[in-house]
């Protein structure tokens, strides 16, 4: 080989066209792969027909990337599922740091921590609680107002997450629906009478009113085997995915034992009774506190057999027309009682309680067998819902009384058992409610009054120590706080939040409840509307269709849920409570309610680092510019004086001439 030849490199890279003839565009009509992906003839495409294909747009890496199901900006793309520390942080966009160190914030929070799990509190940490009262109860109304700010700005970004939830729920409101249709009358109903609300009803003797001789009657079908209640964040993430099959439409029958029980209570009764299921107590508690609560209830009064007294029955209460905060809560919460793996224990009629595994049930094993067998599906089909199989009813018999004397009324009362701590059934769980924390990274919000009233009406009615609350994030469903509940805790939250006493909510609901035995046996719906806020609108049916009646039927099958109204209301906003601490107060030692602590050796923004620059001496020559005129000033400034002195004794003569005058 000569060695003068200069060597051209590998042969498979010779004759090779330029670097520039691959350096074209893709969406060319030339391109033998855009027209067999666009389906472009090159002889019948024209110039005036050629555009930028938007195939391949959604792939380049300027631009956000989008879920390909929803179109939509996806937020996070990378997760890390190798540690529990959760992706967000506390929300300071100006970067305020707290006036408490790091070391006051961390003895602050494991004094919280302490009341928390009922564990001894140490001395040192509660010396620096009391010690810093005043300056964290200063930056707890700062950092209430820097999150209320917070919110109102990002509030379309905060409720994004809920968008599926509100499809979800439109879904389960048009089957709960067909099902009330099969037994709702099909006569439009008119204005009856007004009644005056909870709040406007006050007793002449007395204000207060109490809930006695409460007993349980009856249990029947069940109930979850909880020793220990935790949501777990598999399970959560797993519903998370698949809530659309969990969340059906939750349509049981009404249990034979609970009806015979209460048929025969009613025909040994000797004084009006009262059927009060929980849901239609909470209607009757909180009339359009909230948009997305019920506003219909079908109530009837009829005349007991063989006897002159009446019972009054309340029905369920009609699916609410709107979505929010609580429509949420419950399609979580169902869906989370018909997946979440567990065991379950029969309710026996003699009070005792099995294993479900020892109970023989053909029919629930072929329904569970159906659910669990696999079959593949196309994209596009909708998987049929997974109906929750296992449910319960419990029947209480209570007494509302208003004073000592007085014999009070006889209601009874239907609810659902949450869960029992033991295979005996003797203790039940007192209430288990799913929160959805809607603003993770600010802490955990205050419960809603609805809230408040449900779990300690089921705390009293069960006759239970300690109830649950499981608050989780709105946004991934990662579970953030188990929180016990208390009566006492429930209602120290009413009174401070909402000023609310119990007492005397029970004692408005005593008057209340005697209006209503004054009307007449039928058929009756009791409605609330925005159009007239202090009252309850009780509706009676009618066979000729007026001007100023409506048709239930039409009023429920044009209703089309959303949430609209409920981001676009001023009251959807719920403050951070300063009491409980999550896992995100855990991870980063960051006090509830109070801004980050500022780290060591780091300088504050505010503060300029100035760079000494080198005097320069530089000679200046006595000019006309450079002398400051002392005298001339000063002389001005003697002749403001004096004409304003001029002024306000030329003003005090002429009012001095005016009084001579007069």
């Amino acid at each position: 080989m000569d060695s003068n030849i200069l060597y051209q490199g590998n042969s498979i890279f010779r004759n090779q066209p330029s670097y520039r003839n691959f350096n074209k565009s893709f969406e060319s009509a030339s391109d033998t792969l855009f027209t067999f992906l666009n389906e472009v003839e090159p002889e019948i495409l024209k110039e005036e027909q050629q555009a930028p294909s938007q195939v391949f747009t959604s792939y380049n890496c300027s631009f956000a990337r989008k879920d390909p199901r929803t179109q939509e900006v996806v937020g996070l793309s990378v997760y890390d599922h190798t540690t529990d520390k959760l992706p967000y942080g506390f929300p300071s966009t100006q970067e305020r740091y707290s006036v408490l160190s790091r070391v006051q914030q961390a003895a602050c929070l494991r004094v919280l921590l302490a009341w928390h799990h009922n564990s001894d509190v140490n001395e040192a940490d509660f010396v620096v609680w009391r010690a810093t009262n005043n300056k964290r109860c200063k930056e707890q109304q700062l950092v209430q107002k820097h999150i209320y700010d917070y919110a109102n700005v990002q509030k379309e970004r905060l409720y994004a997450p809920m968008k599926p939830l509100v499809l979800l729920y439109s879904k389960w409101f048009k089957l709960q629906v067909q099902h009330l249709l099969q037994t709702l009358p099909s006569a439009s109903y008119i204005t009856h009478s007004g009644l005056p609300q909870l709040s406007q009803c006050k007793g002449l003797n007395a204000e207060t009113a109490s809930m006695e001789d409460i007993e349980m009657l009856c249990r029947a079908g069940q109930v979850r085997l909880w020793p220990e209640v935790a949501l777990k964040q598999p399970e959560l993430s797993s519903l998370r995915v698949r809530l659309e099959r969990y969340v059906g439409a939750d349509v049981t029958p009404e249990n034979s034992r609970i009806a015979a029980e209460l048929e025969n209570q009613l025909h040994e009764a000797d004084e009006d009774v009262f059927v009060l299921p929980l849901d239609a107590m909470l209607m009757l508690l909180t009339p359009g506190a909230y948009i997305d609560l019920p506003t219909e209830m079908l109530l009837s009064i009829r005349e007991i057999p063989d006897s002159d007294h009446k019972c009054i029955e309340f029905k369920q209460p009609l699916p609410a027309h709107n979505c929010g905060w609580h429509t949420n809560s419950r399609l979580v919460t169902e869906a989370f009682a018909a997946y979440a793996p567990t065991q379950w224990l029969q309710l026996n009629p003699d009070a005792s309680a099995k294993l479900i595994d020892d109970v023989p049930n053909e029919e629930t094993d072929a329904k569970m067998k159906q659910q669990i067998d696999y079959k593949l599906h196309h994209i596009d089909d909708n998987v049929n819902a997974v109906q929750q199989v296992k449910s319960n009813c419990a029947l209480v018999s209570w007494r509302l009384r208003a004073e000592e004397l007085d014999q009070g009324l006889q209601i009874y009362s239907t609810l659902s058992l949450a869960a029992v701590r033991d295979v005996l059934a003797k203790k039940p769980l007192g209430c288990h409610l799913i929160k959805l924390e809607n603003k993770p990274e600010c802490g955990c919000e205050i419960m809603t009054k609805y809230e408040l009233l449900s779990a300690w009406l089921q705390l009293k009615l069960l006759q239970a120590d300690l109830g649950h609350c499981s608050r989780i994030s709105l946004r991934d469903f990662a579970p953030l706080l188990e929180e016990q509940l208390t009566l006492e805790a429930l209602e120290e939250q009413l009174h401070e939040y909402y000023h609310i006493s119990m007492p005397q909510q029970l004692c408005q609901m005593h008057e209340f409840l005697k209006l209503l035995r004054g009307m007449a046996a039928g058929e009756y719906l009791l409605r609330y509307t925005t159009k007239y806020m202090d009252k309850f609108l009780l509706c009676r049916p009618t066979l000729e269709a007026t001007s100023q009646s409506f048709n239930l039927r039409d009023v429920l099958t044009s209703t089309s849920p959303s949430n609209v109204n409920f981001l676009t209301q001023s009251n959807s906003y719920l403050p951070i409570s300063p009491k409980l601490c999550n896992r995100l107060h855990e991870q980063q030692q960051l006090l509830p309610c109070a801004f980050p602590a500022k780290a060591k050796g780091v300088s504050r923004p505010n503060k300029k680092t100035t760079v000494e620059k080198a005097t320069i001496l530089v000679q200046r020559k006595k000019t006309r510019s450079n002398v400051k005129p002392k005298k001339r000033k000063r002389k001005s400034l003697t002749r403001q004086r004096k004409r304003a002195a001029a002024r306000t004794q030329q003003e005090e003569d002429e009012t001095l001439d005016k009084i001579m005058c007069l």
